[in-house]
């Protein structure tokens, strides 16, 4: 007689419970600090550059008796400029998932501890998630101050915040899919950066290219997207390609982890 196989909800107080532990740990250990010194100098550069280069134009049209509004491209450079800041941390903030869970030999112990598979998962993936968002908020929190200052538009924040939850978002699934692939940290967070890299490079190929391969670099590049945000374009286009490069990743860590 065939086995009925019972198929067990997700149980959302178990999935925060994970990701409680999973984000402690993170923001608790020497992986933790790396990323947010990494970030946060690398941020601070990378704003430092974006106010001083469009400060000079505009002084520069002044000058020449002329005006310049340094406002938008302030903003959406520099912001776009965060986008690729988090790709580059991402791996960070993934690689000690299944992977650190493997290595550490501590694999097992998640398996047998009484979570369901996309328990799992979905615990892993809201660590990975809450940890990068904080980041972009780091991020984002110079631009609000500028906002404060009366140099910016809210509108501009907001959909420029929307584009960097969505990315981040994909970033974390992606980095869970490989994770559940290699389960070696080092691997893991080189592959993500492979990956991360090559989704943005497309973008900056796509011009260059013809016919089917056109097309296809524009359909894949990440860039490109993340950038519309930051230019304050919502497209609802854009919001599903981030959602697909998501969830797909994500289906591929919790068959990755049986």
């Amino acid at each position: 007689m065939a086995r009925t196989v019972r198929r067990r909800r997700v149980r959302p107080g178990k999935v925060l419970a994970l990701a409680r532990r999973e984000f402690a740990s993170f923001w608790g250990g020497p992986t933790g600090a790396l990323a947010l010194l990494v970030f946060l100098g690398l941020e601070g550069l990378f704003f430092n550059d974006s106010v001083a280069s469009y400060a000079l134009a505009n002084l520069g049209a002044m000058a020449r008796g002329g005006a310049f509004d340094a406002t938008l491209g302030m903003f959406s450079v520099g912001l776009s400029d965060l986008g690729l800041l988090l790709a580059l941390v991402s791996p960070l903030a993934t690689m000690r998932a299944f992977a650190g869970s493997a290595q550490g030999g501590h694999f097992d112990l998640l398996v047998t501890f009484p979570l369901s598979g996309p328990e799992l998962t979905l615990g892993l993936y809201a660590s990975a998630l809450a940890s990068l968002s904080l980041l972009a908020l780091l991020g984002l929190a110079p631009y609000a101050l500028l906002l404060a200052m009366g140099v910016g538009s809210p509108a501009l924040l907001l959909s420029s915040a929307i584009g960097l939850v969505l990315a981040v978002s994909a970033f974390a699934g992606l980095g869970l899919a490989v994770g559940s692939l290699t389960r070696k940290p080092v691997a893991t967070a080189l592959t993500t950066l492979g990956v991360l890299g090559f989704l943005w490079a497309v973008g900056w190929a796509a011009p260059y290219l013809q016919g089917h391969a056109h097309a296809a670099a524009k359909a894949l590049a990440l860039g490109p997207r993340l950038a519309r945000f930051t230019l304050g374009l919502v497209d609802l286009n854009d919001a599903l390609y981030f959602l697909a490069l998501t969830v797909c990743p994500l289906a591929a860590a919790r068959a990755g982890s049986r």
